[in-house]
């Protein structure tokens, strides 16, 4: 029954922030929401949508490479590499909070960490939904349509941490740049655990 409730709660969620990411920013705002809530009633299961797309895509269907050999990535490989890209992503999303929370007062906003899991974790929606593009790796491309995530990260800086008008677009570039130095960190660690030895191999095949 929890399950259920858990489930509707975050299709709604989705919805809302998809269709009328405005008013839903308001009604947010208005919320009280632990972080440890946050995380397991809405960004946990949210995140599993790349992981285990991603999982699929890479380990039950062929892999084109540049040079036009075909494979497909060993199952064990892909499902560690799986897991722990699950665990940075959740962990990139608690960093990206503290940026946030750490920026703020040089905006004059509201420095609040739960109000920044809000902001970060909300507007990653889109960014985890499009995860399932990863299921046919040659689909990839349409992950651009990510990018509403900066949307409705310049909302959400605006409503939730009421940031003066004129300072939104620099604040919102800010918390940008510190997700791509955050993203760079967490590839590194990917690339040098999971990915990088797993492509090696199976380009060797």
């Amino acid at each position: 029954m929890m399950i259920e409730f858990i489930t509707m709660n975050i299709f709604d969620r989705v919805k809302e922030l998809l269709i009328n990411p405005r008013i839903t920013w308001e009604t947010i705002k208005g919320e009280e929401i632990e972080i440890k809530t946050f995380f397991i009633n809405y960004a946990a299961p949210l995140a599993l949508i790349p992981t285990i797309c991603g999982l699929i895509g890479i380990s039950l269907l062929d892999v084109r490479f540049p040079a036009g050999n075909v494979a497909r990535a060993p199952f064990f490989q892909a499902l560690i590499g799986g897991i722990l890209g699950y665990v940075v992503n959740l962990a990139a999303v608690y960093a990206g909070a503290w940026a946030v929370k750490f920026l703020a007062p040089m905006f004059n906003a509201k420095s609040d960490l739960k109000e920044a899991v809000k902001v970060v974790g909300y507007s990653m929606t889109p960014a985890w939904l499009v995860g399932f593009f990863s299921l046919v790796p040659g689909l990839s491309i349409l992950s651009i349509l990510a990018l509403y995530s900066i949307y409705l990260l310049s909302l959400g800086v605006q409503i939730i941490l009421e940031t003066p008008a004129d300072k939104v677009i620099w604040f919102t570039l800010s918390i940008l740049l510190s997700g791509i130095i955050i993203s760079f960190i967490s590839s590194i660690i990917m690339i040098n655990l999971v990915y990088g030895p797993m492509f090696v191999r199976m380009m060797a095949l």
